[in-house]
């Protein structure tokens, strides 16, 4: 079969001649139709980070990225009831394999569920990054007329704030920063009241300006009770991690900071806030199984659109161009099309 195959930092490629898996009890075999390129994939692209969590290994040694995907199921494991060959499902796997024809999935409601109809393959292999959105706001209990500030909205912080406004969460402002003003754009066509490019000057002010400031004996602070931190820490980019800058920003009583962004190495961050103010920080990773569930039906009502958000698609053939081109400022969400196109 067909089957990515990442080598080292900046050098991955597609390999035609890889064993197709076998479903083990209680698995299902799925023939992938589209698979995105996650931004943990992008960090072991750019440096081997987390590597040993994100490549399932063929038997030929073939390292196969990918955990977000979509497609049919093409072979039942033993043991497995209640599901058909033919089905068209979303895979979730916890050490990649899903850039390839095929990829074994748990039956788990954690990790395979049914696409409903309406619901594309292309659209359908983004269900996990905005279930993970779904679970951040649902940490953060945005209360009404709370500002919020989004740091980093590639395709994480993007269904942050898809997930806010699909379910009619009454915020008050909502700022996205980033350093790539495509995706700043796009944050404001689905939902940010504003944004600030963290290239252009001094987030703090930018982000004061907007929300308003806060002082007393704790400091001084912006208007900002929920900050998300889609962002974490990316070693080569200059300035404060965001988690320094978000803590700088939240409130000076009653703050929530939801993080999720990955973090390439140790950082240095001044942690003075923390005792400062007193606010919660709390990571979030994945979803609850009913988010899985509830992403792929805000896609079919139409509550949300997931396709405004993929910006290029490429075949598997091309998967060197495609990472590539994840990593450029124009891209927002890049999609492997397994099979070369996706079907509905």
């Amino acid at each position: 079969m067909k089957a990515a195959n990442y080598i080292d930092p900046g050098q991955i490629e597609m390999r035609g001649d890889a064993t197709r898996p076998v479903p083990a009890a209680g698995e299902v075999l799925v023939a992938v139709e589209a698979c995105g390129i996650c931004g943990s994939d992008l960090h072991m692209y750019r440096n081997d980070s987390y590597r040993d969590r994100l490549a399932r290994k063929t038997p030929e040694g073939y390292e196969v990225p990918g955990h977000e995907f979509a497609g049919r199921i093409a072979e039942l494991g033993e043991g497995v009831t209640g599901w058909e060959v033919g089905e068209r499902v979303v895979g979730v796997t916890g050490l990649g394999g899903g850039m390839a024809d095929y990829v074994t999935v748990p039956v788990n409601p954690y990790q395979l569920v049914r696409v409903p109809e309406g619901v594309s393959f292309v659209e359908a292999a983004t269900t996990e990054p905005m279930a993970d959105g779904l679970q951040m706001v649902r940490k953060a209990a945005i209360q009404r007329q709370e500002n919020v500030v989004v740091f980093g909205v590639g395709i994480i912080g993007l269904g942050v704030i898809q997930a806010i406004r699909a379910q009619g969460i009454e915020a008050g402002r909502i700022v996205a920063i980033d350093v790539q003003q495509a995706r700043l754009e796009k944050a404001l066509e689905i939902g940010a009241t504003d944004v600030v490019n963290a290239r252009d000057g001094d987030v703090f002010a930018a982000v004061a300006a907007i929300c308003g400031t806060e002082e007393g004996y704790r400091g001084i602070s912006a208007n900002v009770p929920v900050i998300f931190d889609c962002a974490g820490y990316i070693a080569h980019m200059s300035g404060p991690p965001p988690l320094e800058t978000a803590l700088r920003l939240v409130s000076l009583t009653g703050g929530r900071i939801i993080c999720f962004g990955g973090f390439e190495g140790a950082m240095t961050i001044d942690m003075g806030p923390i005792i400062q103010k007193e606010p919660v920080i709390m990571g979030s990773n994945g979803y609850a199984p009913e988010e899985l569930v509830q992403a792929l039906d805000l896609m079919r009502t139409g509550k949300v659109d997931r396709r405004t958000l993929i910006s290029h698609r490429f075949p598997l053939a091309e998967i060197s161009d495609a990472f590539e081109m994840q990593c450029q400022p124009q891209a927002v969400k890049v999609v492997l099309d397994i099979r070369d196109q996706v079907a509905a």
